[in-house]
């Protein structure tokens, strides 16, 4: 069963966003999977790399958008993002150095920032961004 389920309630009604948004949610949902059979520690180094290479390029797309709508949250946003990443990149640290309770720590970070995150601070702009032709 899956850790994050997509649904219109995760919509940001943004097309290019949601989709990325699809990608990531997918991703937890793989660690989550190979978790409950005993393969998590067998693809986080995989995934933890593939997290953090798309993690910044849907993140650069998302502020690229914002700032094309004028946005008045992104500097903000643009934080939450940062933090973020920094907090990916000291998971991936850890992973290199044989912390074996990784896997179920990322999952639940994960799933909780994805879901607070798009839920109570992407669903925000959707409107603005419609609103100004960026979609």
């Amino acid at each position: 069963m899956a850790l994050i389920l997509w649904s219109d309630k995760l919509s940001v009604g943004v097309k290019t966003i949601d989709e990325q948004h699809i990608v990531l949610i997918d991703a937890v949902n793989e660690l989550h999977a190979a978790m409950m059979k005993g393969q998590g520690r067998a693809i986080l180094g995989n995934l933890l790399g593939t997290l953090i290479v798309y993690t910044r390029s849907h993140f650069s797309t998302e502020e690229t958008m914002l700032e094309a709508a004028d946005y008045p949250g992104l500097a903000p946003h643009r934080v939450q993002h940062n933090e973020l990443t920094k907090q990916v990149e000291e998971y991936a640290k850890r992973f290199k150095q044989g912390d074996l309770t990784l896997s179920n720590h990322l999952s639940n970070f994960l799933s909780d920032w994805l879901t607070n995150h798009i839920l109570n601070t992407d669903k925000e702009y959707g409107p603005w961004m419609n609103e100004h032709g960026v979609s």
